[in-house]
């Protein structure tokens, strides 16, 4: 399984601008435990849900104040998350 992680204009901007907050390293951390969580490779210990309604496949997590919004693509062998928002939880879900 290779796995791609695909960051949005807005996320990227968001990690720049709060980078003493949390950074992409730790962003990716995370989305790996997500993935894991979600392919039951390994229970992890991570605050995950899946986005409802009429939203397949989008995910959320949350790390303190902070929330990753992803998307997971899986179409064979390749295995794409494309974050589409990280903010403050009262500004992602806008």
């Amino acid at each position: 399984m290779i796995l791609d992680i695909i960051y949005s204009k807005k996320s990227q901007k968001f990690l720049n601008k709060n980078s003493h907050l949390i950074k992409t390293d730790d962003v990716d951390k995370l989305i790996i435990l997500a993935i894991k969580k979600i392919k039951r490779i390994e229970d992890t210990n991570i605050d995950l849900k899946d986005l409802k309604p009429n939203r397949n496949n989008f995910y959320r997590i949350r790390k303190g104040d902070i929330r990753i919004i992803f998307y997971l693509d899986d179409n064979g062998k390749i295995l794409v998350a494309n974050v589409n928002k990280i903010g403050f939880r009262g500004d992602v879900y806008k």
